[in-house]
């Protein structure tokens, strides 16, 4: 099943510019929203295990460390690198790993062990000016979370209408192992990290 929320990325945006010169300085990397999504996702898995969780027949394992795969696009295809422990890390250090990750996969340099063994998958799309989309869940995992393009749009604030940045975030989930108030819990999580940004630094 599915389930969608509109995130505020107004936040977010000015905190990852004002990043940008520090994590490249620390780290020689470029702080991406990839980068913010995954330091959220891994925060609100480790609040919602249950989604960290992956199903083998009947048997549903729900894990302690979160490693998060990275839906990238190649020219013959899709491969999905996997940071592992991405809970355990801070802000920088999955921008540094994430991105060396990303850029291996698309060298077709990745080892065997570094693109299997996730238990939570992130595709976000809004590089290719998508709004919203449904992802398939990457068995034997038990849910994927697809973000689109982040675009200026109008919303009511305190009562008055402005212009935010807007984004669009779809769960998919497995029935079996998750139902539809942990879903939106666990999208709620996200959503509050998210548009509350400067809590990912913690």
């Amino acid at each position: 099943f599915y389930v969608t929320v509109q995130v505020d990325m107004t936040e977010a945006v000015k905190m990852r510019e004002s990043l940008i010169p520090i994590c490249e300085a620390k780290t020689g990397v470029r702080l991406s929203f990839t980068h913010l999504l995954i330091k959220a996702v891994a925060a609100a898995l480790e609040k919602y295990p249950q989604l960290n969780a992956t199903v083998d027949g009947d048997e549903i394992r729900v894990w302690k460390d979160v490693n998060v795969g990275i839906a990238v696009s190649l020219e013959d295809g899709l491969i999905v690198p996997v940071l592992r422990e991405a809970n355990r890390l801070d802000l920088f250090e999955i921008a540094m790993r994430a991105s060396d990750l990303i850029s291996r996969a698309r060298e077709k340099r990745l080892r065997e062990e570094e693109f299997s063994g996730g238990t939570f998958t992130i595709s976000n799309m809004g590089a290719l000016d998508v709004e919203s989309f449904i992802a398939i869940i990457n068995i034997p995992e038990t849910a994927i979370l697809a973000t689109g393009r982040i675009s200026d749009k109008p919303a009511v604030v305190d009562g008055h209408l402005t212009v935010r940045k807007m984004m669009n975030m779809t769960l998919s989930a497995d029935h079996r192992a998750i139902d539809g108030v942990m879903a939106a819990k666990f999208l709620q999580e996200v959503k509050r990290l998210l548009e509350a940004p400067y809590l990912l630094l913690t």
